[in-house]
């Protein structure tokens, strides 16, 4: 009986208040619309997909550097790195203060799909597609330049090293051509060297006699300079070798295989805030709780003056 009583005092005192209440949620919700139709700034959001893989096209001795600029996570550090986005932003003559807060990058957590949700949010529908195609276009092109600048290092290596090894091998031919003549040895035996191969000579009786005095100590000297020069000669066509398939891979070099576009840049047909509705609704229901905080109130403060 007494909860019956109390619910009914407690409507009595609501229905006693409603104009306050009514003058407080009608308050709050114009302040709510004014605020979202003419002091919040209107916002829309573009959204697209991206795909970074490095292990669909074979790269070669170039595979490893590839594989480590094209992932994911280096993709979504980039696009949201504020200096150079800034730049790309200005070089596509867009005057705009670049915020990262904008764009959200969020990396999918898939290993196997590789992929990265993107969406920026602009004060236009044609800015925000425009503004996140260009972030799109200046990430695909830092990270070629990354990788292109990694692979002229590795040119420069391999071209510093093909050149150290040629100094060497001429060192090392002149000192065996040297002990050819000063033993007069036949000469031919310098063609046998280059060659790597074995040559029927035919050599005068003076040479005849120079080869069977050859000692162990001069012979095992020869036998290592040959062995010297055939060794660096492999690791010369070797680092040849490596050096022809960085420059063919530099020249030939495109980050397109690599970053694949799955849904392009979407053009927003509604604006993703402010919410309008939620936010007169929310406007609404504030009003309503501080009108009953002050109904209530005031019902204590007069019963508190009675007691008195």
């Amino acid at each position: 009986m007494e909860e019956t009583i109390e619910l009914r005092e407690l409507l009595g005192i609501i229905w006693m208040g409603k104009a306050v209440i009514a003058i407080c949620t009608i308050v709050c919700m114009l302040l709510a619309g004014i605020a979202s139709w003419f002091m919040i700034d209107e916002k829309y959001e573009s959204k697209a997909v991206v795909q970074v893989v490095s292990g669909v096209q074979d790269t070669g001795i170039m595979a490893n550097y590839v594989a480590t600029e094209f992932t994911p996570t280096i993709y979504a550090q980039r696009i949201q790195n504020k200096s150079s986005m800034q730049q790309a932003f200005e070089n596509a003559g867009i005057k705009i203060k670049y915020n990262n807060k904008n764009l959200i990058a969020n990396v999918d957590a898939d290993a196997t799909k590789n992929l990265i949700e993107l969406k920026i949010t602009s004060n236009s529908p044609e800015d925000a597609q425009q503004q996140l195609q260009v972030l799109m276009d200046a990430t695909k092109q830092k990270m070629n330049e990354s990788v292109q600048k990694t692979l002229q290092d590795l040119e420069m290596t391999y071209k510093a090293e093909a050149e150290s090894l040629t100094k060497e091998i001429d060192s090392i031919i002149e000192k065996y051509n040297k002990t050819i003549r000063e033993n007069n040895l036949p000469e031919l035996l310098i063609l046998q060297t280059i060659l790597n191969t074995e040559i029927i000579l035919n050599i005068s009786e003076e040479q005849t006699a120079a080869l069977s005095n050859v000692n162990g100590k001069l012979q095992n000297e020869l036998l290592q300079l040959q062995t010297n020069i055939q060794t660096k000669a492999e690791e010369y066509r070797k680092t040849l070798a490596n050096y022809q398939s960085v420059k063919t891979g530099l020249d030939s070099f495109k980050p397109d295989p690599f970053i694949r576009v799955i849904a392009e840049p979407t053009l927003p047909e509604e604006m993703s805030s402010p919410k309008k509705v939620l936010n007169i609704a929310i406007g609404l229901v504030i009003g309503m709780i501080i009108g009953l905080g002050i109904v209530f109130f005031r019902n204590y403060w007069r019963r508190s003056a009675v007691v008195k």
